[in-house]
């Protein structure tokens, strides 16, 4: 199975301020490098911003207490140029996945099958969106070297891997692509 380049989303997962630290900071310039060759085919991209709030399950459950506004929530500033690109889009969210109702609808609209997925956290919101995006009909791909994990409580690497392992399990290994494999599929697209 190949990426249909023409059905095809780019989708940004999360990749903002609050969540970039030393651990999933080098997956930023993949992801840079990745949207703009890819606003350049003209096919859209959707730029994904999680938001927390007061008495979420991730405050309540897991004890977790960040992203409940700018700075933290904006994008990385490199990815903000692209984000006026006539077909970007911007879908906020306050779940794990990026297939919210607002998320489908807008899909819909886009009229793509093929989700080229990239961005953080690979143990979180990119699994979440690939398992969901794998089980509503859409072929997801995921670009393992444009994903991170920022996981502070546990070594992010070994997290990161165990991501990529369960991706690979639960919607197939041939889904796990590398950035240079969507840089040829859009290179060697005929020309529109």
């Amino acid at each position: 199975m190949t990426i249909r380049l023409e059905k095809a989303a780019l989708l940004v997962v999360d990749a903002q301020k609050g969540f970039v630290n030393q651990h999933s900071a080098p997956a930023i310039p993949v992801v840079l490098d990745l949207a703009t060759q890819w606003a350049a085919t003209g096919r859209p991209t959707v730029f994904t911003r999680y938001w927390n709030y007061a008495g979420s399950p991730y405050e309540t459950l897991i004890g977790w207490r960040a992203l409940y506004g700018p700075p933290d929530t904006d994008l990385v500033d490199e990815l903000v140029p692209l984000m006026t690109h006539v077909n970007a889009h911007t879908l906020d969210k306050t779940t794990y996945t990026a297939l919210t109702d607002e998320g489908l609808a807008l899909l819909g609209q886009l009229d793509v099958t093929d989700l080229i997925i990239c961005g953080i956290a690979t143990d979180a919101c990119v699994l979440k969106t690939a398992l969901d995006a794998f089980e509503r009909g859409y072929i997801p791909w995921v670009v393992r070297d444009a994903v991170a994990s920022n996981a502070t409580r546990h070594p992010a690497q070994e997290i990161h891997d165990s991501a990529l392992l369960h991706i690979s399990r639960l919607i197939g290994a041939g889904q796990l692509i590398d950035a240079n494999h969507v840089r040829d599929v859009i290179e060697t697209a005929p020309a529109t």
